[in-house]
Protein backbone atom coordinates (compact mmCIF):
# COMPACT_ATOMS: atom_id res chain seq x y z
CA UNK A 1 0.00 0.00 0.00
CA UNK A 2 1.60 3.01 -1.21
CA UNK A 3 1.40 6.02 1.49
CA UNK A 4 -0.79 8.80 1.36
CA UNK A 5 0.80 12.18 0.46
CA UNK A 6 -0.45 15.84 1.41
CA UNK A 7 -0.86 17.80 -2.30
CA UNK A 8 0.37 21.65 -1.35
CA UNK A 9 0.45 23.84 -4.45
CA UNK A 10 3.84 25.79 -4.05
CA UNK A 11 4.12 29.53 -3.99
CA UNK A 12 4.08 30.85 -8.25
CA UNK A 13 2.18 28.06 -9.10
CA UNK A 14 -0.48 29.10 -11.95
CA UNK A 15 -2.86 27.34 -10.42
CA UNK A 16 -3.37 29.63 -7.29
CA UNK A 17 -4.35 32.78 -8.85
CA UNK A 18 -6.34 31.63 -11.87
CA UNK A 19 -8.32 29.44 -8.98
CA UNK A 20 -8.08 32.63 -6.93
CA UNK A 21 -9.71 34.80 -9.15
CA UNK A 22 -12.58 32.39 -10.09
CA UNK A 23 -13.24 31.79 -6.59
CA UNK A 24 -13.66 35.67 -6.03
CA UNK A 25 -15.59 36.63 -8.75
CA UNK A 26 -18.12 34.09 -8.22
CA UNK A 27 -18.48 34.89 -4.59
CA UNK A 28 -18.88 38.18 -5.27
CA UNK A 29 -21.42 37.75 -7.99
CA UNK A 30 -23.39 35.34 -5.10
CA UNK A 31 -22.95 38.50 -2.84
CA UNK A 32 -24.51 40.62 -5.49
CA UNK A 33 -27.43 37.96 -6.48
CA UNK A 34 -28.65 38.28 -3.13
CA UNK A 35 -28.69 42.26 -2.60
CA UNK A 36 -30.40 42.74 -6.13
CA UNK A 37 -32.87 39.71 -4.61
CA UNK A 38 -33.11 41.49 -1.39
CA UNK A 39 -34.33 45.14 -2.82
CA UNK A 40 -36.50 43.83 -5.20
CA UNK A 41 -38.36 41.85 -2.38
CA UNK A 42 -38.08 44.22 0.36
CA UNK A 43 -39.34 47.30 -2.60
CA UNK A 44 -43.58 46.90 -2.97
CA UNK A 45 -42.72 49.33 -5.95
CA UNK A 46 -40.70 46.53 -7.27
CA UNK A 47 -42.10 43.09 -5.83
CA UNK A 48 -45.40 43.21 -7.06
CA UNK A 49 -44.27 44.35 -10.70
CA UNK A 50 -42.24 40.96 -10.99
CA UNK A 51 -43.70 37.58 -12.39
CA UNK A 52 -41.77 35.31 -9.87
CA UNK A 53 -43.87 37.20 -7.14
CA UNK A 54 -45.63 34.33 -6.22
CA UNK A 55 -44.92 30.40 -5.13
CA UNK A 56 -43.23 28.45 -5.98
CA UNK A 57 -40.77 30.82 -7.40
CA UNK A 58 -41.17 33.28 -4.31
CA UNK A 59 -39.60 29.82 -2.04
CA UNK A 60 -36.15 29.88 -3.73
CA UNK A 61 -35.76 33.43 -2.92
CA UNK A 62 -36.83 32.97 0.93
CA UNK A 63 -34.58 30.15 0.44
CA UNK A 64 -31.75 32.00 -1.00
CA UNK A 65 -31.69 34.65 1.89
CA UNK A 66 -30.54 31.53 4.47
CA UNK A 67 -28.26 30.16 2.15
CA UNK A 68 -26.50 32.09 0.29
CA UNK A 69 -25.32 34.14 3.14
CA UNK A 70 -23.72 31.33 4.50
CA UNK A 71 -22.17 30.04 1.36
CA UNK A 72 -20.36 33.24 0.86
CA UNK A 73 -19.78 34.16 4.62
CA UNK A 74 -17.70 30.65 4.63
CA UNK A 75 -15.94 31.46 1.37
CA UNK A 76 -14.52 34.63 2.42
CA UNK A 77 -13.77 33.33 5.70
CA UNK A 78 -11.78 30.26 4.37
CA UNK A 79 -10.02 32.87 1.77
CA UNK A 80 -7.91 34.33 4.57
CA UNK A 81 -6.35 31.45 5.03
CA UNK A 82 -4.51 31.07 1.54
CA UNK A 83 -1.79 33.11 2.15
CA UNK A 84 -0.12 34.61 -1.05
CA UNK A 85 3.42 33.68 0.20
CA UNK A 86 3.02 30.17 1.64
CA UNK A 87 2.24 26.79 0.44
CA UNK A 88 -1.46 26.33 -0.12
CA UNK A 89 -3.07 22.83 0.52
CA UNK A 90 -4.68 21.69 -2.64
CA UNK A 91 -7.54 21.00 -0.48
CA UNK A 92 -8.46 24.28 0.83
CA UNK A 93 -8.16 25.86 -2.52
CA UNK A 94 -10.55 22.75 -4.00
CA UNK A 95 -13.08 22.80 -1.21
CA UNK A 96 -13.05 26.75 -2.20
CA UNK A 97 -14.00 26.01 -5.55
CA UNK A 98 -16.86 23.58 -4.26
CA UNK A 99 -18.28 26.74 -2.32
CA UNK A 100 -18.33 28.86 -5.21
CA UNK A 101 -19.86 26.09 -7.50
CA UNK A 102 -22.32 25.12 -4.62
CA UNK A 103 -23.11 29.40 -4.89
CA UNK A 104 -23.47 29.56 -8.14
CA UNK A 105 -25.51 26.41 -8.60
CA UNK A 106 -28.34 28.35 -5.69
CA UNK A 107 -28.43 31.47 -7.56
CA UNK A 108 -28.23 29.23 -11.15
CA UNK A 109 -31.77 27.28 -9.73
CA UNK A 110 -33.57 30.92 -8.79
CA UNK A 111 -32.47 32.40 -11.90
CA UNK A 112 -33.88 29.49 -13.97
CA UNK A 113 -37.16 29.22 -11.74
CA UNK A 114 -37.43 33.27 -12.22
CA UNK A 115 -37.34 33.12 -16.56
CA UNK A 116 -39.94 29.98 -15.99
CA UNK A 117 -42.13 33.15 -14.74
CA UNK A 118 -41.20 35.50 -17.40
CA UNK A 119 -41.71 33.39 -20.02
CA UNK A 120 -45.02 32.08 -18.40
CA UNK A 121 -46.11 35.66 -18.61
CA UNK A 122 -47.12 35.29 -14.49
CA UNK A 123 -49.11 38.69 -13.90
CA UNK A 124 -48.41 40.28 -17.24
CA UNK A 125 -50.70 43.03 -16.70
CA UNK A 126 -49.28 44.47 -14.02
CA UNK A 127 -45.60 44.75 -15.97
CA UNK A 128 -44.19 48.17 -16.30
CA UNK A 129 -41.15 49.99 -16.87
CA UNK A 130 -40.26 48.44 -13.35
CA UNK A 131 -40.72 44.64 -14.42
CA UNK A 132 -37.96 45.71 -17.72
CA UNK A 133 -35.38 46.65 -15.53
CA UNK A 134 -35.66 43.46 -13.25
CA UNK A 135 -36.20 40.81 -16.24
CA UNK A 136 -32.76 42.95 -17.36
CA UNK A 137 -30.96 42.49 -14.41
CA UNK A 138 -32.12 39.14 -14.10
CA UNK A 139 -30.31 38.32 -17.71
CA UNK A 140 -27.18 40.29 -16.60
CA UNK A 141 -27.03 38.01 -13.24
CA UNK A 142 -27.87 34.80 -15.49
CA UNK A 143 -25.41 35.75 -17.73
CA UNK A 144 -22.70 36.34 -15.16
CA UNK A 145 -23.47 33.08 -13.48
CA UNK A 146 -23.22 30.97 -16.30
CA UNK A 147 -19.73 32.63 -17.33
CA UNK A 148 -18.56 32.33 -13.41
CA UNK A 149 -19.69 28.42 -13.64
CA UNK A 150 -17.45 28.03 -16.75
CA UNK A 151 -14.51 30.00 -14.85
CA UNK A 152 -15.18 27.66 -11.38
CA UNK A 153 -15.77 24.62 -13.91
CA UNK A 154 -12.09 25.11 -15.67
CA UNK A 155 -10.14 25.93 -12.25
CA UNK A 156 -11.54 22.47 -10.93
CA UNK A 157 -9.74 20.23 -13.58
CA UNK A 158 -6.53 21.51 -13.07
CA UNK A 159 -6.67 20.49 -9.38
CA UNK A 160 -4.57 17.43 -8.17
CA UNK A 161 -7.26 14.58 -7.50
CA UNK A 162 -5.48 13.50 -4.55
CA UNK A 163 -6.90 16.11 -2.78
CA UNK A 164 -9.98 14.10 -2.48
CA UNK A 165 -7.76 13.09 0.81
CA UNK A 166 -8.81 13.66 4.25
CA UNK A 167 -5.68 14.40 4.85
CA UNK A 168 -5.73 17.96 4.24
CA UNK A 169 -7.23 21.05 6.91
CA UNK A 170 -11.03 20.93 6.04
CA UNK A 171 -13.90 23.66 6.97
CA UNK A 172 -14.14 22.07 10.44
CA UNK A 173 -10.24 22.36 11.45
CA UNK A 174 -10.16 25.93 9.24
CA UNK A 175 -12.69 27.04 11.62
CA UNK A 176 -10.47 26.25 14.36
CA UNK A 177 -7.34 28.32 12.81
CA UNK A 178 -9.05 30.99 11.70
CA UNK A 179 -10.47 31.17 15.83
CA UNK A 180 -7.43 31.06 16.75
CA UNK A 181 -6.05 33.05 14.49
CA UNK A 182 -8.99 36.12 15.24
CA UNK A 183 -7.85 35.69 19.06
CA UNK A 184 -4.56 36.17 18.52
CA UNK A 185 -4.47 39.42 16.24
CA UNK A 186 -7.56 40.71 18.12
CA UNK A 187 -5.33 40.48 20.95
CA UNK A 188 -8.02 38.30 23.54
CA UNK A 189 -4.99 36.36 25.28
CA UNK A 190 -5.03 33.07 26.57
CA UNK A 191 -9.08 33.27 27.18
CA UNK A 192 -9.77 33.49 23.57
CA UNK A 193 -7.65 30.27 22.56
CA UNK A 194 -9.08 28.41 25.56
CA UNK A 195 -12.76 29.11 24.50
CA UNK A 196 -11.29 28.23 20.60
CA UNK A 197 -9.95 25.16 21.77
CA UNK A 198 -13.80 24.41 24.22
CA UNK A 199 -15.73 24.66 20.87
CA UNK A 200 -13.37 22.47 19.10
CA UNK A 201 -13.20 19.53 21.98
CA UNK A 202 -16.92 20.12 22.80
CA UNK A 203 -19.03 21.76 19.73
CA UNK A 204 -16.84 20.34 16.44
CA UNK A 205 -15.88 16.99 17.52
CA UNK A 206 -19.71 16.13 17.95
CA UNK A 207 -20.34 17.77 14.52
CA UNK A 208 -17.95 15.10 13.19
CA UNK A 209 -19.55 12.49 14.74
CA UNK A 210 -23.26 13.60 14.51
CA UNK A 211 -23.48 15.03 11.01
CA UNK A 212 -27.13 14.53 10.79
CA UNK A 213 -28.18 16.11 14.21
CA UNK A 214 -25.77 18.72 13.39
CA UNK A 215 -27.29 19.40 10.22
CA UNK A 216 -30.57 19.69 11.88
CA UNK A 217 -29.76 21.79 14.41
CA UNK A 218 -28.62 24.85 11.64
CA UNK A 219 -31.45 23.68 9.51
CA UNK A 220 -33.27 24.82 12.87
CA UNK A 221 -31.28 28.14 13.57
CA UNK A 222 -31.48 28.78 9.46
CA UNK A 223 -34.92 28.93 9.03
CA UNK A 224 -35.47 31.21 12.56
CA UNK A 225 -35.05 34.24 10.77
CA UNK A 226 -37.70 33.11 8.27
CA UNK A 227 -40.40 32.43 10.93
CA UNK A 228 -39.57 35.21 12.41
CA UNK A 229 -40.14 37.36 9.64
CA UNK A 230 -43.62 35.71 8.54
CA UNK A 231 -44.91 36.48 12.00
CA UNK A 232 -43.52 40.04 12.71
CA UNK A 233 -44.42 41.42 9.40
CA UNK A 234 -47.57 39.17 7.56
CA UNK A 235 -48.90 38.29 10.82
CA UNK A 236 -49.00 35.02 11.04
CA UNK A 237 -50.93 33.06 13.93
CA UNK A 238 -49.42 30.09 16.00
CA UNK A 239 -50.73 27.52 13.20
CA UNK A 240 -49.64 28.97 10.26
CA UNK A 241 -46.11 29.83 11.76
CA UNK A 242 -45.33 26.29 13.12
CA UNK A 243 -46.14 25.05 9.66
CA UNK A 244 -44.12 27.70 8.18
CA UNK A 245 -41.46 26.27 10.99
CA UNK A 246 -41.47 22.56 9.50
CA UNK A 247 -41.30 23.90 5.93
CA UNK A 248 -38.37 25.36 6.45
CA UNK A 249 -36.54 23.83 8.48
CA UNK A 250 -37.47 20.84 6.47
CA UNK A 251 -35.98 22.28 2.87
CA UNK A 252 -33.25 23.70 4.70
CA UNK A 253 -32.31 20.63 6.22
CA UNK A 254 -32.44 19.05 2.77
CA UNK A 255 -30.19 21.46 1.49
CA UNK A 256 -27.83 21.63 4.10
CA UNK A 257 -27.52 17.53 3.64
CA UNK A 258 -26.90 17.84 0.06
CA UNK A 259 -24.71 20.86 0.25
CA UNK A 260 -22.65 19.34 2.97
CA UNK A 261 -22.27 16.31 1.53
CA UNK A 262 -20.93 18.21 -1.67
CA UNK A 263 -18.69 20.52 0.07
CA UNK A 264 -17.48 17.65 2.44
CA UNK A 265 -17.59 19.50 5.44
CA UNK A 266 -17.67 16.57 7.40
CA UNK A 267 -14.78 13.69 5.76
CA UNK A 268 -17.16 10.89 4.49
CA UNK A 269 -17.51 7.73 5.97
CA UNK A 270 -16.92 4.99 3.94
CA UNK A 271 -20.13 2.65 4.60
CA UNK A 272 -22.90 3.17 2.33
CA UNK A 273 -25.50 6.00 3.42
CA UNK A 274 -28.16 4.74 4.81
CA UNK A 275 -31.68 4.08 3.83
CA UNK A 276 -32.96 6.04 6.43
CA UNK A 277 -31.54 9.28 6.30
CA UNK A 278 -31.62 9.21 2.13
CA UNK A 279 -35.29 8.78 2.45
CA UNK A 280 -35.60 11.79 5.19
CA UNK A 281 -33.74 13.56 2.91
CA UNK A 282 -36.03 12.92 0.12
CA UNK A 283 -38.73 13.28 2.50
CA UNK A 284 -38.13 16.84 3.17
CA UNK A 285 -37.64 17.90 -0.34
CA UNK A 286 -40.45 16.11 -1.14
CA UNK A 287 -42.74 17.51 1.07
CA UNK A 288 -41.29 21.20 0.54
CA UNK A 289 -42.04 20.91 -3.17
CA UNK A 290 -45.24 20.09 -2.94
CA UNK A 291 -46.16 23.02 -0.63
CA UNK A 292 -44.27 25.28 -2.67
CA UNK A 293 -46.89 24.74 -5.26
CA UNK A 294 -49.85 24.73 -3.00
CA UNK A 295 -51.31 27.71 -4.99
CA UNK A 296 -51.77 25.47 -7.79
CA UNK A 297 -52.57 22.63 -6.42
CA UNK A 298 -55.04 23.96 -3.64
CA UNK A 299 -58.17 25.85 -4.13
CA UNK A 300 -58.39 27.02 -0.47
CA UNK A 301 -55.72 28.33 1.14
CA UNK A 302 -55.66 26.37 4.80
CA UNK A 303 -53.77 25.68 7.24
CA UNK A 304 -55.30 22.18 7.35
CA UNK A 305 -55.18 21.79 4.02
CA UNK A 306 -51.70 23.16 2.96
CA UNK A 307 -50.52 20.51 6.14
CA UNK A 308 -51.54 17.89 4.79
CA UNK A 309 -50.40 19.08 1.28
CA UNK A 310 -46.64 19.32 2.84
CA UNK A 311 -47.34 16.08 4.92
CA UNK A 312 -48.87 13.86 2.07
CA UNK A 313 -45.68 15.49 -0.33
CA UNK A 314 -42.95 14.11 2.26
CA UNK A 315 -44.43 10.74 3.03
CA UNK A 316 -45.04 10.08 -0.83
CA UNK A 317 -41.93 10.67 -1.54
CA UNK A 318 -39.93 9.14 1.81
CA UNK A 319 -42.24 5.92 1.00
CA UNK A 320 -41.26 5.76 -2.73
CA UNK A 321 -37.66 6.62 -1.48
CA UNK A 322 -37.65 3.46 0.91
CA UNK A 323 -38.75 1.17 -1.50
CA UNK A 324 -36.66 1.83 -4.90
CA UNK A 325 -33.67 1.86 -2.32
CA UNK A 326 -35.19 -1.62 -1.26
CA UNK A 327 -35.93 -2.99 -4.28
CA UNK A 328 -32.18 -1.95 -5.31
CA UNK A 329 -30.69 -3.65 -3.01
CA UNK A 330 -32.45 -7.01 -3.20
CA UNK A 331 -32.16 -6.61 -7.32
CA UNK A 332 -28.65 -5.73 -6.71
CA UNK A 333 -26.52 -8.99 -6.06
CA UNK A 334 -28.84 -11.00 -8.67
CA UNK A 335 -27.39 -8.48 -11.69
CA UNK A 336 -23.87 -8.55 -10.59
CA UNK A 337 -23.44 -12.05 -10.60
Amino acid sequence: MCAVRSVELAVGDPRRPRAGLAVSASVGLAAVFVVVQWVSKQAPALNVRQPWQDDPYDVLVSLDFAVLPVLVGAGLLRVQLCRRFEPLPARRLLDLLRVSTAALAVCLATEVAEWVAVLLGHHRASWTAATTWQVAALAALTVGTVGMWARIRGATRTMPGATRLAVQPDWLSDGVALGLRAAAVLGMGASARAAVHWVDARVITRVRTRPVAAAGVLAGGLAAPFVAAKIVFEGYGPPLALLSAAFATAALFALVVAVGGYLRVVAPRPAATPVWLSSTVLACAGGSVAFAFHDSLLAQQTVGGLTALFLGGGFAAGTASVAAQTLWRRLGPRTSR
